[in-house]
């Protein structure tokens, strides 16, 4: 086994929620270093900084998970193609019902429950090749996917950027601020000052990201790969907070 499957075994297999707050708040370090060293040169690195972005990162990464969990379940893109049988209650008196050929017919004089299903065509014969009973394979039912229900997808993108956005960013600048010893007033002031432009930020970048995200990413890649793109995110809130706490 190479490496990268074995860190994708561990990561996404053996060990998801771990996994999935090691990248994030990976990432989330990576970008907060990149920040330091690309855009505030003039100023000495902080780690400790760096420390307060990977410990959120690996704390909010379950959440996150947790929420769009949520979301696929809530809000499901695709209704299923498979129409469930039609069911009605007949009487079954006088009725014969007939079995495969070489077999017993089974007569029932009661009411019963009964499943319609389209009529086969008595002239046809089963295909050795095709028919399992027969020792044949059967042939794989063509599938189709059924089509996305944009409404429903513009639902869950509202859900996710009018509902969660904000409780997230304030989440993300108390804890930042408890992290840098503030006094519960100045966490306050820092949420006031920074939370409105973080909000316009994110609603000009996210729902964009988010269309690629729900359409083509599986559930369990969703976060990790989302954190990709939360790196530039991730230095423009580090180089927000900074600016912030100096003004």
């Amino acid at each position: 086994m190479s490496p990268l499957s074995l860190l994708h075994r561990v990561f996404f297999e053996l060990y998801p929620n771990l996994g999935t707050s090691v990248i994030y708040g990976s990432l989330n370090a990576i970008a907060d270093i990149a920040a330091q060293l690309l855009f505030t040169s003039d100023s000495p690195y902080d780690s400790s900084r760096t420390f307060r972005f990977f410990v959120f990162g690996m704390g909010i990464a379950p959440l996150a998970v947790m929420w769009n969990t949520y979301l696929e379940r809530a809000y499901p893109l695709r209704v299923s193609a498979e129409q469930p049988l039609m069911t009605q209650t007949v009487p079954l008196e006088g009725v014969t019902i007939d079995a495969m050929h070489g077999t017993p017919k089974v007569h029932r004089r009661t009411s019963s429950l009964v499943l319609h299903a389209p009529p086969l065509n008595p002239a046809s014969e089963p295909d050795p090749a095709t028919e399992p009973m027969l020792g044949g394979e059967a042939t794989p039912a063509p599938t189709s996917v059924p089509p996305v229900n944009k409404l429903v997808l513009l639902r869950r993108i509202a859900a996710d950027q009018v509902f969660m956005a904000p409780i997230s960013f304030i989440v993300f600048l108390v804890c930042m601020g408890m992290m840098e010893f503030l006094t519960p007033s100045e966490i306050f002031i820092k949420v006031e000052n920074s939370l409105w432009p973080i909000l316009i930020a994110n609603w000009k970048i996210w729902p964009f990201v988010q269309i690629v995200m729900f359409l083509y990413i599986p559930l369990k890649y969703r976060v990790p790969l989302s954190g990709v793109v939360n790196l530039m995110w991730t230095i423009f809130l580090s180089l927000e907070t900074a600016f912030r706490a100096q003004a």
